[in-house]
């Protein structure tokens, strides 16, 4: 997946700038938990950031160096990199020799994991820096991803921002919907272009799985934890097979 985040790293702050419903959950379970934070799949920063200004310690894991350099640069631009540790790894080979209090997969990044054996090895690679009663948090995808599966061949605006210096993003998507192995294929076209100039476009393919509630409790149970609750947005309202996300509240035992 490192290879795909480095592509989409000088696109992915702009269009996620704005995004901040999922921020109070995360300060608000740190809050609760205390002690040190371990967030998996960390891209730029984009959480960890606002829970250093809070205070908390924290550790990030990414596969991607070139995300891996948006968040050093907004860390220490915030006056927070000393609170922040970074590291580049596969999150399904960790090696930190340290256990944390609550550790979260953000943004339904877990769904990236594909194959039933990484997603197994992801999960008890993050028990095992976990300690007893530590708070596991991943947020996945839900209606968010599956209205796509019927969207096959088509392609769907994403959004248009403009940079500092004039010029605009643009990112489309196109679903293909995979009939065997319950995923998505997405095709994004990311173009920057000046008004009346020529567009330059970067294409970037990634694959999504849609996991039902149940195969991942069951992932999360064999891997060592409880399932304590799952939500369906970022309220923490009810989950229902429309929800918008699914989120999982699991703790380790």
């Amino acid at each position: 997946m490192n290879a795909e985040y480095d592509l989409i790293a000088p696109f992915y702050d702009i269009e996620h700038a704005h995004f901040d419903e999922d921020l109070d959950m995360y300060s608000n379970f740190a809050e609760l938990c205390g002690g040190k934070i371990l967030e998996l799949a960390c891209g730029s920063g984009r959480v960890m950031l606002p829970l250093a200004e809070q205070g908390y310690e924290l550790t990030g894991v990414d596969n991607s160096s070139k995300m891996l350099e948006l968040a050093r640069e907004a860390f220490e631009d915030a006056g927070v990199a000393a609170r922040c540790t970074l590291i580049e790894q596969d999150i399904s080979t960790l090696q930190l020799n340290q256990k944390f209090r609550l550790a979260f997969i953000a943004l339904g990044s877990f769904a990236h994991i594909t194959t039933r054996k990484e997603q197994q090895k992801v999960l008890a690679a993050v028990r095992s820096h976990l300690s007893t009663g530590a708070t596991f948090i991943v947020d996945i995808s839900n209606a968010d991803a599956r209205y796509m599966e019927d969207l096959t061949g088509q392609v769907l605006h994403q959004g248009s921002w403009q940079h500092e210096d004039g010029s605009y993003m643009t990112h489309f998507v196109s679903p293909a919907s995979a009939t065997k192995k319950h995923q998505l294929e997405l095709t994004h076209f990311y173009d920057r272009h000046q008004q009346g100039g020529t567009v330059q476009r970067t294409i970037v393919t990634t694959h999504l799985y849609l996991f039902e509630r149940s195969e991942m409790e069951l992932l999360l149970e064999q891997a060592g934890f409880v399932v304590k609750d799952v939500y369906g947005d970022h309220d923490l309202g009810p989950f229902d097979l429309e929800s918008p996300r699914m989120i999982f509240i699991a703790e380790a035992r």
